[in-house]
Formats: structure tokens, C-alpha cells, sequence
């Protein structure tokens, strides 16, 4: 029970006295700070708590209002006590990052491989066959290659994203993200007619290892067994272009293995500052946006490759082959001849004849030991500084499309490493021929690697950014019978999304590489920066959680 107040009439206004309380109305002793209150303040009759009507703090006292004038001149209202309202998501990414682009890999000024062996060709083969080549150009004969024939490079990753909104829809949210390391390599022999026997397997590797067994007998092996393993297993590949100090430059070409790779790996995160609502209607909000941002990006380019270090002609004498020249089939893709080696290398297949079986010999001639060449070239990326931009959101509570759209300037710090080993024309080993002069350095005791060369570099320089997001919320799980007995999803909402990141003027390692190579000459690859956009577009999925 709650006693009313009495107020004596009196004289106003200050005329007012309290009436005396009856007889056994219950009043508290004196407590350490004073008297108690006058008779007539309500309390609880007996020795329950006291309850006042009324309280002396307002429920109402910290709820949010907002007064503002709409376009048309009417006051508008918005009054909200929730105060912040948090949340938090978490997603799964599926990334592809931005490819190589088409540029040549090596020097694309360079001569190809068939016009530089033009000469021995017409006096190893006759015209005819010459032309075939000629007129044939989308044929392979130790072609050079371009970027572009790299795979997609696809990387999962994860983000997380937390933050909260305030009464008046500002607010404030932290991202990070991570994505996988994307290894995406090609290899010549993929658009190769020629394939490998698994069974050769064995003798070809004790052919192409130091000390030259191809001059020695092997148990069980004739000298016909080991030509036709070699026609068999020795195949037209690729070359690399390469400036060697002279006008026209050389393509070295590679009959053993010829690949590319190529990484890429990124994380980041960022801050962002959301204002309160520039255009708020029912269904529609756009808020401006302000915060900083770091990225991380990692990537590298690696060519390898091997030469037998033969050259191979019909013949039967080394005074029948030419210089420099690896005669091939043309790359039909059929066994002509029908001696069960498609597109053999050393000779040319030719059914013109009407005959079958290879009655041709081949000359397989040393002018260099197998060879492995390398090169690898990576580049550190770190982006660090502000951004702005704007977020709308679109839709209500049970389904809601949104989005951000951010530029920045950022501050762009690269580091660059670049090492490798053996880029030169291989098969040239006479320091004396002033047309071919040896390109490799030989190997010694004491320096047993000298063709090898590292280079560093490190930069900074500005870089602008640009990142688009959309996303897609809406509360499925409470229609799903077993889900949605789930507790943890019980205020969770499904999130699937798209965002797109592409930042400008960063170094790419694919195409910074200057493709010199004549180690005799001091002529080795260096560090050659080329800058381009670089970019990664990521699919989303994941839950995101408002409390």
C-alpha cells in the first residue's frame, strides 16, 4: 500500500503545509544522515520496502531524440533508448587474384628461335620443309611464351568484421582478412604433341647426368635403343628471348623441362568511422565513411627450365649437324612414319614418301652438359594510409542488401629480390667463335656456381586504392526446422557478399625483370621495375550476429 500525499489548501503559493500523519502511521528512526523525511512523504505501512510513486530518476532520462527539418520544411522526430547495438560476423572467402598480363616472358625484342636458326635450317632441310614452318606459324618450334598462359590463380581465405552502431546510426567497425597462398604454374609440356615414355624414364636420367653417359655404353642398351630414347624423350618445348649484347639478342631454347609459376598471397585490415545518416528514409540509408587502412601483398614469379645441351640433326656424323640447331618434327600431333614416336625429335617425319619406320639416322651431339637455369623474383608489397568513401543500406531487419564503396591514398613500401642461375645461350661453349661465343661461364672446383647473380631493391612511392563491396543479409535460419532450435543461431543472419580491392602502381615481379643474359660478358638478369594495377575479387559466405 502507497499513502497518498496531503497538502494543506493555505494561502498559495506558499501557504501549503503537510498534514500531521494519524495515530500508528509507521515513520522511520533517525539514520545516520538526519531526520527522516516530513510526515506525509509516502512509504509502505508496515515492514515491507518502501515504494515511491514518485521515483526520483526519470526511465526517460537517456533516451536518444533527434529533431531535424526535412527538405519539405516539416520537423521530423526520432527518439530510440537502445543505445549501441553491436556486431559481429564472421565469412568464408573464396579469392582469385589479378593474373600476368600478356607481355613476353623474357626479352620481347629479341629474335625468335626460328628466325635465328633460319639459315641452318635451309642448309640442314631442304626449302620445302622450311616453308611448312614458315607458313605454319601456329606451329610450335621452340616458341618464346607469354604470361598469359598461367591458370587462375584462386586462394580461400577468411574475414572477420566487428563493431557497433549508435542511437543516431553512426558508428564504428574493425576488418581483417586473410587470404591464402595461390600457386598457379604452367608447364611447355602441356601444349607439347611430344610425350614422355615412363619407361625411358630410368636410362634418360643416367643420360642427362654428369659424367656424359650418352657416349658410354649401358648394359642392355644399343647404340639404336639410346637414339630412340633420345628422339623419344627430348622434346620441343619453349625458348626463352634474352638480350646477349647483340643487335638481334638470342631465344634459348629448352628440350627437357620449361615452367612458369606463379604467388600471390594478401592480408589486410581496417578502421572505418561511419557518420550519421546522410540520406535517411524508410528503407534507405547512406552514411559517410572515414578510417585507415593496411594491406600486405606477397608475390612471385619463377621460371625453370632444362637443356640436354645437345643439338640434334639427321645424320650420321657430326659434320652433319649445324650449330646451334635442334631439328624437331613438325608439331602434327601424328606419327607419320609410324614408328610409334609421335613428332620425333631429330628428324622430320614426312609421309609424303608413302614409306613407314624411320630409316633416318640421328646425330645427337654434346656441345654442353645438361643444364638447369633458373630464375626467381619476388616482391614484398605493404600499403598503409587513409581512406573515405560512403555505406547504404537497403531494407529492413528481416532482409537487408548493403554496401561500401572506399578510395584511399596509400603510402607503398616494396622490397624486391631477385636471384637465379644459368640464363644464357646453353649450347654455345666456344669462347673462340665470334659468331657464337660461349655464353656460360665454366664451372670450376672452386667456383662451382659462377652463372648464379642476385639482385635487391627497395621503394617507396604513393599508391591509390579503390575497394567496392555488396552484401546480402537476411534471417533464414528461424525457418529451418533444426537450426533454428540451435542457439547459436538464434540472432544470427545469413551473409553472402562480393568485394573487389584493387590498388594502382604496385610493382608486379613477372614483368620487372630486365632479360639480359651473357655471363662471360657480365650480362646477367637485374631488377627492371614495372608498375601496374593490382587487384583480387573474393566471394563471401558466412553469419553475421547483432547484439
Amino acid at each position: 500500500m502507497v499513502q497518498p500525499v496531503s497538502y494543506d489548501p493555505g494561502a498559495p503559493p506558499y501557504g501549503r503545509t503537510m498534514v500531521q500523519p494519524p495515530p500508528g502511521y509507521f515513520q522511520q528512526p533517525a539514520g545516520p544522515y538526519g531526520q527522516p523525511t516530513a510526515p506525509g512523504v509516502p512509504m509502505n505501512i508496515g515492514p515491507e520496502a518502501p515504494v515511491s510513486a514518485f521515483p526520483r530518476m526519470s526511465p526517460f532520462e537517456h533516451q536518444f531524440q533527434q529533431h531535424r527539418v526535412e527538405k519539405d520544411g516539416l520537423w521530423m522526430f526520432r527518439s530510440s533508448n537502445q543505445g549501441k547495438r553491436h556486431f559481429f560476423s564472421m565469412e568464408a572467402l573464396f579469392a582469385r587474384y589479378r593474373r600476368p598480363g600478356s607481355a613476353v616472358l623474357g626479352d620481347d625484342s629479341s629474335i625468335s628461335y626460328l628466325d635465328m636458326m633460319e639459315d641452318e635450317l635451309i642448309l640442314e632441310i631442304d626449302q620445302e620443309y622450311y616453308d611448312r614452318f614458315n607458313d605454319n606459324t601456329g606451329l610450335n618450334f621452340f616458341d618464346r611464351t607469354t604470361y598469359d598462359v598461367v591458370p587462375n590463380m584462386n586462394a580461400p581465405g577468411t574475414r572477420l568484421r566487428w563493431g557497433w552502431t549508435n542511437d543516431d546510426d553512426s558508428g564504428f567497425e574493425v576488418t581483417g582478412w586473410w587470404l591464402s597462398r595461390a600457386d598457379s604454374v604452367w608447364s611447355a609440356d602441356e601444349r607439347s604433341t611430344h610425350k614422355s615414355n615412363p619407361a625411358n624414364q630410368a636410362v634418360f636420367d643416367i643420360l642427362m647426368s654428369p659424367p656424359d653417359f650418352i657416349f658410354n655404353a649401358i648394359p642392355g642398351y644399343s647404340v639404336e635403343d639410346i637414339a630412340n630414347i633420345l628422339e623419344e624423350e627430348l622434346k620441343n618445348l619453349a625458348s626463352l628471348p634474352l638480350d646477349d649484347g647483340t643487335v638481334d639478342g638470342v631465344s634459348v631454347p629448352y628440350d627437357i623441362d620449361f615452367r612458369i609459376k606463379t604467388i600471390s598471397q594478401s592480408w589486410g585490415t581496417n578502421v572505418t568511422w561511419m557518420s550519421t545518416p546522410i540520406v535517411d528514409k524508410k528503407n534507405l540509408k547512406i552514411r559517410g565513411l572515414a578510417g585507415a587502412r593496411y594491406l600486405k601483398v606477397r608475390e612471385g614469379f619463377s621460371f625453370y627450365g632444362r637443356d640436354s645441351g645437345l643439338i640434334y640433326a639427321e645424320g650420321t656424323t657430326a659434320a652433319s649437324t649445324q650449330p646451334d640447331l635442334k631439328l624437331v618434327s613438325l608439331p602434327t600431333g601424328t606419327d607419320e612414319n609410324q614408328d610409334g614416336i609421335i613428332d620425333n625429335t631429330g628428324f622430320s617425319e614426312d609421309d609424303s614418301t608413302g614409306t613407314t619406320g624411320s630409316t633416318t639416322a640421328v646425330i645427337f651431339l654434346f656441345q654442353n652438359d645438361p643444364v638447369t637455369s633458373y630464375v626467381n623474383n619476388t616482391v614484398d608489397t605493404n600499403l598503409a594510409g587513409p581512406e573515405i568513401g560512403f555505406q547504404f543500406d537497403l531494407g529492413g531487419d528481416k532482409f537487408k542488401i548493403w554496401g561500401q564503396t572506399k578510395v584511399g591514398i596509400m603510402a607503398n613500401r616494396e622490397k624486391i629480390k631477385l636471384n637465379g642461375d644459368n640464363i644464357g645461350f646453353i649450347t654455345r661453349d666456344d669462347p673462340t667463335d665470334f659468331d657464337r661465343p660461349q655464353a656460360l661461364i665454366t664451372p670450376t672446383t672452386a667456383d662451382p656456381n659462377p652463372n648464379e647473380f642476385t639482385d635487391y631493391q627497395t621503394h617507396t612511392h604513393i599508391s591509390p586504392l579503390f575497394e567496392q563491396s555488396i552484401f546480402a543479409e537476411m534471417n533464414l535460419f528461424d525457418k529451418v526446422p533444426v537450426l533454428k532450435r540451435m542457439k547459436l543461431l538464434e540472432e544470427a543472419k545469413l551473409k553472402v557478399g562480393y568485394t573487389y580491392i584493387v590498388a594502382g602502381e604496385v610493382t608486379r615481379p613477372y614483368e620487372s625483370i630486365l632479360w639480359t643474359g651473357m655471363p662471360t660478358r657480365g650480362l646477367f638478369p637485374t631488377i627492371d621495375v614495372k608498375r601496374e594495377k593490382w587487384s583480387v575479387g573474393t566471394w563471401s559466405v558466412g553469419l553475421d550476429w547483432n547484439y
